[in-house]
């Protein structure tokens, strides 16, 4: 693949991932990592996509404040960011086919577990958002994998589907700056990354505009569960990579 083929293709990956995101409130690694993994390293495009997921959190947040229940994922929030400067770590000293091969099992575990609708009984509150917290932070700092786990355990909360985006979109703004943070403290922020951000940025605005629009008028239920199948799919094909069996 030539270099503009390579960068109109990243162009529709960030696109499709924005969209799914603004809709969703998750899901923009799902879709992107696996895929711009395939021909950019993982040290570079996991800050890629932390930059961008923070962005489209904001245009989340920002129209659906009110629906924000600070006082009920305060916790979620605070072991994330404890969490994610280790995760960062992680990315630095661990060998890349190794994060690719946890990264793929993790996203294909995650998608069938919400593909099958499986719900989480949640005994005791706090522990369960700690934990899922302080997962949330390791996953999104070492392969920008935050919303799956928050995803799963908000959905047992019985929020609105507009609470829902908000609370997680401003999870993922809290979680995405400390990574930020922690990508520029380990060098991981080069001109090659600020350039590659500037050449797709339309296409997140664009996703993110698209999926802002779509959501009070798309069945969402059928929407994501064709996503998720393709989530599974390219989660398999990731963890394939990883191990060195396909390309």
């Amino acid at each position: 693949m030539n270099e503009f083929g390579m960068l109109a293709f990243a162009m529709l990956i960030i696109l499709a991932a924005s969209f799914i995101q603004s809709l969703t409130s998750f899901g923009f690694a799902l879709i992107a990592l696996p895929l711009l993994s395939l021909f950019l390293p993982l040290h570079q495009a996991v800050p890629i996509i932390v930059i961008f997921s923070l962005f489209v959190c904001l245009l989340v947040v920002i129209p659906n404040r009110r629906d924000i229940n600070v006082k009920q994922i305060w916790l979620l929030i605070a072991a994330g960011m404890v969490a994610a400067p280790f995760g960062t770590y992680l990315l630095i000293a661990v060998e890349a086919y190794v994060l690719k091969t946890i990264t793929g099992l993790l996203i294909s575990l995650f998608a069938a577990l919400m593909l099958l609708g499986r719900s989480l009984p949640i005994r005791k509150e706090r522990t369960a958002f700690l934990t899922a917290g302080l997962l949330s932070g390791l996953l999104n700092g070492s392969i920008s994998v935050s919303g799956p786990p928050l995803a799963l355990i908000l959905s047992n909360q019985g929020m609105s589907k507009q609470a829902f985006r908000a609370n997680l979109a401003l999870n993922g703004v809290v979680l995405n700056l400390v990574s930020i943070v922690s990508f520029a403290a380990g060098g991981l922020l080069d001109r090659e990354t600020g350039n590659f951000l500037l050449w797709t940025i339309p296409a997140m605005l664009v996703g993110a505009w698209l999926g802002a629009r779509a959501v009070h008028r798309f069945d969402e239920r059928l929407f994501k569960k064709v996503s998720l199948w393709l989530i599974l799919v390219s989660g398999i094909w990731t963890t394939l990579s990883g191990l060195g069996w396909v390309g």
